[in-house]
């Protein structure tokens, strides 16, 4: 019974840890544990890619690690500038003290 329940946690421990490892921005801007304030590209398919003047952005906050909430797809994002075609995508990350944090996706296209 104990190598069964060991090997579910090791599974949920292994699940948990691919979802970080899973993705990576293109760009990973440093972070900082006091304040932090950057903006970097989500994509790196920038052939080509006009940077158009419409814009759109969706955002997601956490406070205190204790509740996280918003929706910062590409679509909100997309939706919030009445873009049908987006072009290019950017993210932004605020982060106070690890007490507060933002992180908006910012689209571009027509």
């Amino acid at each position: 019974m104990r190598a069964v329940l060991g090997l579910v946690i090791v599974s949920m421990v292994c699940m948990g840890l691919t979802g970080c490892a899973g993705f990576r921005a293109p760009v990973m801007p440093p972070v900082a544990f006091v304040y932090t304030g950057v903006k970097a590209p989500l994509d790196i398919d920038t052939a080509n890619t006009p940077v158009t003047g419409k814009k759109g952005t969706s955002s997601t906050i956490n406070v205190l690690g204790v509740v996280a909430t918003g929706d910062a797809s590409i679509k909100a994002a997309a939706d919030d500038g009445g873009i049908t075609r987006v072009e290019h995508v950017d993210y932004e990350y605020f982060n106070v003290l690890f007490v507060f944090s933002k992180f908006t996706t910012i689209v571009y296209g027509q």
